[in-house]
């Protein structure tokens, strides 16, 4: 008889022969983001030529010390790295005005893929190295993202963390497809930890995401300390979520002697996304009760039909955040759950009892599904709760608040979007956070 451990093997080399898709293509666009939209009008720059320019930082141990250009290994490094990275979309010829009107089609002529076009890495940091170390070369980098932002109608930076089975290509990619749905009015950063890069690898997956929580906590206090950033938001996808929880737990207990309240304004951490997280549930309590004070607000997406999530749970025993068993929670566990859940600081999105998304069993619906990929976009722009975001509440027995897609979203987040247009054009994006 097999075992769970077999079946879990299994499962995955069949997902494997099924056609797991190395390149990237354009996501579809967010529901809300059409060619009436004015996010790209606020942006002068989106009329040349159509490249994505998005930042990257990563752990990996490059293939060549002395000479980056092949790219990097699946090996962990102590050395934390940072550059750009440019993508085209589509075609070699297609024009800024082609990129443009494509992209904001539901139904498309033809896939756009990305494809990488130039990177260049910039500045390091070794293990010993303090956050407000400086050189040449990372005065160069920080002083450009700081000229940037002052720019920028957007004053916040995005760092988006990949989940398992990605490369350094794919990572990058999927930041830079976020990136052109803000109108390029944002700065993204992919923050590329050493996945195995194979489905069949995940063991190793786990322990190289274990080994980068430092690297990642490090990487966030030098963005705090270099730059003018307002908020430091995070997209954490699938495993990403092994970094990123404890990398913040990490950092509320780095500053001996200051208060949570003191680590959030020196870390100036915004929002914090885990989208179909594949992390143990249980343990996650533990570590957002020691950030959730250091943070401005932490918003979960979860789907109880999640397939990636059922074959990941098969491999250690735990259910994962992003399809939690609650009976693995103690009473009292139980209990500050779901009083975090009633505080604005903590949104549960519950994609299943969203009727009207057909969500299915899928995993990556923040950027497959047009209106889950909208309520992020707003979310990270405007920083505002789910329910000017036309989410709706629901309160179950035990108490615990979720939040969902209401059936007529679509609707509700035409004239939700038409109020944000309404605004002065210096006002379309924050300028200034609200205090949450």
């Amino acid at each position: 008889m097999l075992s769970l451990r077999h079946i879990f093997s299994l499962f995955l080399l069949m997902l494997l022969f099924c056609g797991c898709q190395p390149k990237v293509y354009l996501m579809p666009p967010p529901v809300a983001i059409n060619l009436d939209s004015n996010l790209f009008e606020v942006n002068p720059d989106n009329t040349d030529e159509n490249l994505l320019y998005t930042l990257y930082a990563t752990n990996r141990t490059p293939y060549n010390t002395f000479d980056n250009s092949r790219g990097y290994t699946i090996f962990p490094s102590k050395t934390l790295r940072f550059g750009y990275v440019v993508f085209s979309v589509g075609d070699d010829d297609m024009s800024w005005d082609d990129l443009y009107r494509q992209s904001l089609l539901n139904n498309r002529d033809n896939d756009l893929l990305l494809t990488k076009r130039f990177v260049r890495e910039s500045t390091l940091y070794k293990k010993e190295d303090p956050p407000e170390k400086t050189s040449h070369r990372g005065e160069g980098f920080f002083d450009q993202i700081n000229s940037i932002l002052d720019m920028n109608i957007d004053k916040d930076i995005t760092v988006y963390v990949h989940g398992a089975n990605s490369n350094f290509y794919r990572a990058t990619a999927q930041g830079a497809q976020y990136y052109h749905y803000t109108g390029h009015n944002s700065i993204v950063l992919t923050y590329s930890w050493p996945s195995a890069e194979s489905l069949l690898r995940y063991d190793t997956d786990v322990l190289h995401a274990s080994q980068s929580v430092e690297s990642f906590a490090k990487m966030l206090e030098i963005l705090a300390d270099q730059t003018n950033a307002v908020n430091i938001h995070i997209l954490s996808y699938s495993a990403g979520a092994r970094l990123v929880a404890p990398a913040l737990a990490f950092l509320s207990d780095h500053f001996p002697g200051k208060t949570k309240e003191e680590i959030k304004k020196i870390l100036r951490i915004g929002e914090v996304y885990f989208a179909a997280p594949d992390t143990p549930f249980q343990p996650f309590i533990e570590k957002y009760l020691k950030f959730r004070d250091i943070v401005k607000r932490t918003t979960i997406n979860l789907n109880s039909s999640d397939s990636v999530l059922l074959l990941a749970a098969f491999q250690d025993g735990m259910s994962r955040l992003g399809k939690p068993d609650l009976q693995e929670l103690n009473e009292k566990e139980t209990k500050t759950l779901i009083a975090a859940t009633q505080l604005p600081s903590l949104n549960v999105i519950d994609l299943k009892k969203s009727a009207a998304l057909n969500i299915g069993r899928a995993h990556d619906s923040w950027y497959s599904h047009s209106w889950v990929s909208n309520d992020l976009l707003l979310l990270f722009l405007y920083n505002i709760p789910p329910e000017e975001r036309g989410l709706a509440a629901h309160i179950s027995e035990n108490g615990a608040k979720t939040y969902y897609f209401p059936d007529d979203y679509d609707q509700k987040i035409t004239k939700i979007l038409s109020n944000l247009k309404a605004l002065p054009e210096e006002e379309l994006l924050h300028t200034e956070q609200k205090e949450l």
